[in-house]
């Protein structure tokens, strides 16, 4: 398969390009930089801005899959994953490609369901520390997710991402409780993504990632 990845800097990026990679797929790489780091020899980087529609046009060649790990840093001020994520989903339509999978987080979005008590008195305080806007971009990235008519959108939340080593003892599941304790490697996320890729169950669904 052809995959796109946009947030392949990140941490969780890297953890899914070498398992897509050793799997055998090809992968269309987005940066905002050059990468500094090696990439695999079946992977194509492309630089530019997620503003760009050329640049997100290209990522997106002859993909059979979209994957959008993308997020904000800790000290981010200007919102700009839900502006991406519309820019993504329409070139999408344009390309007549449907497969998109985006990686939010267990307090983004639609969750107060899937949330106790303690994880609810978690995200109302994380909301109100957050720098205006930032919160409300992810949600808004989900709701378009949501709403973008693309037959094969998945949206993952996993739990508190961590560096752990990969682990086979993972729920995945859009019923899934999530606590404060709920959490799962990046490594172990990779895999998952992966094999929803390879493998889809959660095909217009929005499902919940954390480790047993």
């Amino acid at each position: 398969m052809i995959i796109a990845v946009y947030g392949a800097s990140s941490r969780l990026g890297h953890q899914f390009i070498g398992v897509a990679a050793a799997a055998g797929h090809a992968l269309r790489l987005h940066y905002r930089a050059k990468p500094a780091e090696q990439v695999p020899e079946n992977a194509t980087v492309i630089v530019g801005s997620l503003a760009d529609p050329t640049a997100v046009r290209e990522v997106l060649r002859g993909a059979d899959a979209a994957l959008m790990l993308l997020g904000h840093k800790q000290d981010a001020r200007v919102p700009y994953i839900a502006a991406a994520t519309k820019l993504v989903v329409s070139t999408m339509k344009t390309l007549d490609q449907s497969r998109l999978l985006v990686v939010t987080g267990a307090m983004v979005g639609e969750s107060a369901g899937n949330m106790g008590l303690t994880m609810k008195l978690k995200n109302l305080f994380a909301r109100r520390s957050a720098h205006d806007g930032m919160m409300e971009d992810r949600d808004e990235q989900e709701r378009l997710i949501r709403a973008s008519q693309l037959e094969g959108w998945t949206v993952v939340k996993p739990g508190t991402l961590t560096d752990t080593p990969a682990t086979d003892h993972v729920q995945v599941d859009r019923t899934l409780s999530m606590g404060v304790g709920s959490q799962v490697s990046r490594a172990t996320l990779a895999r998952v993504l992966l094999q929803e890729i390879e493998q889809p169950r959660f095909m217009q669904q929005a499902v919940y990632v954390a480790e047993r």
